[in-house]
């Protein structure tokens, strides 16, 4: 008993290790990028800014699980605070892009519609980035390393990193099965986008449990990471036709672009069924990938209460 408890221990240590080695690769990768976007502009900088404060804040909920107080609640209130400041510039620079695709094949009066919108979107992606950049400096970046490595090396986790991970999932797993039963049951908008989100709290939390070693994991994140990717484009087109409203209802636009105009509700006619059909195929799509996750999930839980 004394060997398999020494045995436990030691293995618990290494595990601990190896997530808290997890933890500095994320921390480092997301303070490179923030740093990086009070310099560049490039749209790939800005995803990743975002996309790795989700996956530095998943980690987080493993190392200062609630109550949180005082210092972590800060750690995670950073993280929330960058994200949501550079989420206006990703959407712009999201639209940009399809209006690049749609300006390869436009042809005629077409192509100066679709020319006039993308200038209007570059001049405001300049004043985002602008601001963003006087609010990200507000952040004391020093300062929220110094923090996140000295919480850090105060205590332990009182469990198996592993088990407390696969207990992360079966959560993520459950608000996100709420999310889709909501959108299912309601196929608004702010629901399909609920499900998005929770779609990506739950694909973070598996990456990582996936890179402490289970292979269980990997096959489910697959098929959850097909069904982001098309709720990702299902989001753009909807921040597409937001923009294009935003764009026509200035003052006088349409007095002195009525082609313009027209050319572009037309266009949002068809992006809104476009998208309308793309939200049904999601939501039957996203059956399957529960389905798939419920009984891989029932063979770890099994696994677990062994």
């Amino acid at each position: 008993m004394i060997r398999e408890a020494a045995a436990n221990t030691v293995e618990s240590a290494a595990s601990q290790n190896r997530l808290l080695t997890i933890t500095q690769r994320r921390l480092e990768k997301f303070v490179s990028v923030f740093a990086k976007m009070l310099v560049s502009e490039h749209p790939d900088t800005i995803h990743d800014a975002r996309v790795w404060s989700r996956r530095l804040q998943e980690v987080f909920r493993i190392w200062f699980p609630k109550p949180r107080v005082g210092k972590t609640r800060k750690l995670f209130r950073t993280l929330r605070q960058a994200r949501r400041t550079l989420g206006n510039c990703r959407n712009t620079d999201v639209t940009i892009a399809l209006i690049g695709e749609r300006l390869e094949s436009a042809t005629g009066s077409t192509t100066q519609t679709w020319s006039l919108l993308r200038d209007y979107l570059n001049e405001k992606r300049h004043r985002q980035i602008t601001r963003a950049r006087e609010e990200l400096a507000q952040h004391d970046i020093t300062q929220f390393v110094t923090r996140t490595q000295s919480l850090l090396q105060l205590d332990g986790l009182e469990q198996e990193p592993e088990e407390l991970l696969k207990r992360s999932v079966e959560e993520g797993l459950a608000e996100w099965m709420k999310s889709l039963r909501q959108a299912q049951e309601d196929p608004q908008v702010d629901n399909i986008h609920g499900l998005r989100i929770a779609g990506k709290r739950l694909r973070y939390r598996a990456e990582l449990l996936a890179e402490l070693g289970d292979a269980t994991a990997k096959p489910r994140i697959k098929s959850l990471k097909l069904l982001q990717d098309k709720l990702g484009d299902w989001h753009d087109r909807f921040v597409l036709l937001q923009l294009i409203a935003e764009f026509i209802s200035r003052p006088d636009f349409l007095v002195n672009h009525p082609a313009a105009g027209r050319a572009l509700l037309e266009e949002m006619e068809r992006e809104r069924h476009k998208n309308d059909l793309a939200a049904h195929a999601i939501l039957k799509s996203a059956e399957k990938t529960r389905e798939a996750w419920v009984e891989s999930q029932t063979e770890v839980t099994q696994e677990m209460n062994k």
